[in-house]
């Protein structure tokens, strides 16, 4: 019984959330919207539906260079989504903003107590930043025209190159990747009947489902910070 409910909460899970299968990197030149957020790396998730959730995101760190790079924590900003068309479309976070990211425990393991930051080597990447699990952006309200845009996922990251004499460049480096949604056809919008909720990551069978999600969509939304 308990096998046959998780099985039909992963399901309805899957189909009213967000997963990274729909991003296209694109050029930033294509849309208003990067520029006026200054994105460096431009991604399109397509068009989203009122009451869509967009969960398990995981942010990159690459350095395509031949020289080491140092990130301090106290110098990042965390991802932040941005309303687009404030008149028509409602964003929120589910359960909340509060600690909705987190620093992964690869990304941890580059601490230098001597260097008091983290360093990534040359031609190495890590997965750095990822949402909690059961963490959110949910779509509350869009009544916006198709194709309107409606919100903005902005990743930004700031990095210093480690010197020939092994000191952190005075200049940072900061590098912006920005994904975009759009509104959904009105026949979309037009939702007869409220989807379920977001697990909560309390009950034993709602942490196995979204364990079962994660190995399912392995990968997700894996941005790659080139900086």
């Amino acid at each position: 019984m308990i096998k046959k409910i998780i099985w039909t909460l992963l399901i309805s899970t899957l189909i009213n959330t967000s997963f990274v299968s729909a991003y296209t990197e694109i050029d930033c030149s294509t849309d208003i919207a990067f520029e006026s957020y200054s994105c460096n790396q431009c991604f399109d998730w397509e068009t989203k539906t009122k009451w869509d959730y967009i969960w398990l995101l995981i942010d990159d760190w690459i350095n395509p260079t031949d020289t080491d790079k140092i990130l301090y924590k106290e110098e990042q900003r965390m991802p932040e989504m941005f309303n687009l068309n404030p008149d028509y479309v409602a964003w929120s976070q589910t359960p909340s903003a509060e600690w909705f990211w987190q620093y992964s425990d690869d990304f941890d393991a580059l601490y230098s107590e001597e260097d008091l930051g983290y360093i990534l080597e040359a031609w190495k990447r890590v997965t750095w930043l990822e949402s909690k699990m059961g963490y959110a952006y949910k779509l509350d309200n869009n009544a916006a025209e198709t194709n309107a845009n409606i919100g903005l996922l902005v990743y930004p990251i700031t990095t210093r190159v480690i010197e020939s004499n092994w000191t952190p460049s005075i200049i940072d480096q900061e590098h912006i990747e920005c994904v975009l949604f759009k509104s959904a056809w009105a026949s979309e919008i037009e939702t007869p009947e409220k989807p379920e909720k977001l697990p909560e990551t309390g009950p034993t069978e709602y942490i196995l489902l979204l364990i079962i999600a994660m190995i399912l969509w392995f990968g997700v939304l894996r941005l790659s910070s080139r900086s």
